[in-house]
């Protein structure tokens, strides 16, 4: 993945060396480098077991058992309120596997390597960041399931894992930023708001998962996106994430959402955005014990 610079005015040297920084990263992903403090080795080599499209199963279970802890997770998203549909409860992994598909399996993962990484005795500075970034995550992620399955063009399993992860970037680069130095702040605070969908975007490929999960992300602030064809990931996610801002800032509009382009193409209306922010809180507390 080559990074895109944003545009706008040449910049200032601080800007270049940021550049720089952020490149840096970018180069090491596409080199098949992850450096993350604390990232559970099974929930990585899961990612890459489930990009060999003749996977099964049983090979997935074998991945999952190392780890007791993710196996615990993928267990309670099994048997959750959100994906067991009234079914019995699942003891057996593969059973649970079987039920729940390859998406929510790479989506209980990763929840699980973010709750490590939020407990890694290496990242404690950044703690209270990594947690926002968390339910940032869970809350677009609520909100793109919702508008999946309301308006039936997008997978909903996909809609939720491209959710999740939509801020992956952010978790990335704080944790790459050197710590302490002398304005170590500002400097990760300008390459978050600037670079973490790019960096997002080459973290998901490296992981090796579908490339439209990582196209959403990566474009996932193209507001004014239009394009030929069907809707797709990217126009939900840049909605999902709209209107997950405007939820959190108070100023939530669902007829100006549904006037942008993405929007429209979900064919959405503005009773449903009203019915989906409406019920988004259900839908959170859902996903988060789903993600235990």
């Amino acid at each position: 993945m080559s990074l895109t610079k944003p545009t706008g005015p040449a910049p200032a040297p601080s800007h270049q060396s940021l550049f720089q920084f952020v490149s840096r990263l970018a180069g090491e992903l596409s080199g098949g480098r992850v450096d993350l403090p604390s990232f559970p080795e099974a929930a990585a080599r899961l990612q890459h077991v489930l990009s060999d499209e003749s996977v099964n199963s049983e090979r997935v279970a074998r991945v999952v058992s190392s780890d007791a802890g993710l196996a615990a997770r993928i267990l309670t998203m099994a048997n959750s309120t959100l994906l067991s549909r009234g079914g019995p409860a699942v003891t057996d992994l593969k059973v649970a596997i079987t039920r729940i598909g390859y998406e929510h399996i790479r989506t209980a993962a990763l929840a699980y390597a973010t709750a490590q990484l939020q407990r890694a005795p290496e990242l404690r500075h950044i703690r209270p960041y990594l947690e926002k970034f968390w339910q940032e995550g869970v809350r677009v992620a609520a909100l793109a399931h919702a508008m999946a399955k309301e308006s039936r063009r997008v997978r909903s399993d996909e809609a939720m894992l491209a959710g999740l992860l939509h801020n992956i970037g952010k978790i990335y680069i704080l944790a790459r930023t050197p710590v302490p130095s002398s304005g170590s702040v500002e400097y990760a605070e300008e390459a978050l708001r600037d670079w973490y969908p790019s960096i997002g975007q080459a973290l998901i490929e490296n992981w090796k998962l579908p490339e439209q999960i990582a196209l959403a992300i990566g474009g996932q602030l193209e507001v004014d996106r239009e394009h030929s064809g069907p809707p797709d990931l990217q126009d939900l996610l840049i909605v999902a994430v709209a209107v997950a801002a405007q939820m959190t800032s108070g100023n939530a509009d669902d007829a100006a959402l549904a006037r942008m382009p993405p929007s429209t193409a979900l064919g959405l209306s503005d009773s449903a955005f009203v019915r989906i922010m409406f019920e988004s809180a259900t839908e959170v507390a859902m996903l988060q014990a789903a993600l235990g």
